[in-house]
């Protein structure tokens, strides 16, 4: 028996020793998460305007182009509750803090981040937001919240090839979907992305609207004023989405807003002023309709201050 465990020993060793080399490695390597969190620990008092959501705002709304100081907070695959989540860890530094910005798209209120097929992005809030969001053990690690060989491109990526995996720009927009790159069928990406996005149920609907209530009471009792907002999106997508889900959607925000007066809601999901130059694919805006779009946003917010009550 002592011998048996003598060879277990020899055997994993060196299995763990490059399993706990590649998990200090990787937690070193700068990345989206850690830097937005560091620069809401630098700055969150100073922030007027916050962006929140997933994707559609990560990609689609960039701050450069607001007046007053903002910064775009929102992650791939972000959902509801780690808005509530970011708004809370920060929760006496919003001293400047005047609207919160979120995107209710057509997946908004029926998706969890924690439960989806993207759920190893949560190890993002755990380590770099410092959350204690699941019982998962493999989402409080690197390497194994992720494929294996992703891992060691990430290592190889940023230390041999001196590649950066920030993504994001100082006011935390992702760049990446620019129109040289624009190379999506956005007929195919459109009918893609609305089956990827129609929930088989409704499991999580009362739990996000109820995650929305809090955002918004946690935005009342500061005095903030909360815009929320369907994206704009390419026909090809519009089309293909089950009416059920989005006039549910639709609905529900829309009456929620209007009960709430620190609250309104702008859908522009049919907003004919986008064209086929503005869409990275169908349901996600290029560098060309981010400008565009931070621009409606920053018009409503400064010029139709009455609609807050």
């Amino acid at each position: 028996m002592k011998r048996f465990k003598k060879y277990i020993l020899i055997f994993f060793s060196p299995i763990l020793i490059l399993a706990l080399s590649s998990e200090i490695l990787l937690r070193k390597i700068p990345n989206d998460y850690l830097y937005k969190k560091e620069y809401l620990d630098r700055n969150s008092k100073n922030i007027s305007i916050l962006f929140l959501g997933s994707s559609h705002a990560f990609f689609g709304i960039n701050p450069e182009y607001i007046k007053s100081n903002s910064f775009n907070a929102a992650e791939v695959s972000q959902t509801l509750d780690l808005d509530l989540k970011i708004l809370k860890k920060y929760d006496n530094k919003w001293d400047s803090l005047k609207y919160i910005v979120i995107p209710i798209d057509y997946f908004s209120l029926y998706s969890k981040l924690e439960k989806g097929i993207e759920a190893w992005r949560i190890k993002n809030y755990n380590l770099y937001y410092g959350m204690n969001i699941s019982g998962n053990l493999a989402w409080y690690t690197e390497i194994f919240s992720n494929n294996i060989k992703v891992s060691f491109n990430k290592i190889y990526s940023y230390y041999i090839r001196g590649k950066s995996n920030i993504s994001c720009s100082n006011s935390g927009w992702e760049f990446d979907y620019n129109n040289s790159k624009n190379k999506n069928d956005l007929n195919a990406s459109g009918k893609n992305a609305a089956e990827r996005h129609t929930a088989k149920d409704d499991q999580y609907f009362k739990e996000n609207v109820n995650s929305l209530k809090l955002i918004i009471e946690f935005a009342r009792e500061k005095k903030i004023k909360v815009l929320l907002f369907t994206f704009p999106a390419y026909k090809s997508y519009v089309q293909n989405l089950e009416k059920k889900q989005l006039n549910r959607t639709i609905n529900t925000v829309t009456n929620l807003a209007d009960s709430c007066q620190n609250t309104i809601y702008v859908n522009m999901l049919n907003d004919k002023s986008f064209n086929e130059e503005d869409y990275f694919d169908a349901d996600h805006l290029n560098e060309i309709g981010a400008k565009k779009l931070t621009l409606k946003i920053d018009s409503i917010i400064n010029n139709k201050p009455s609609q807050w009550r």
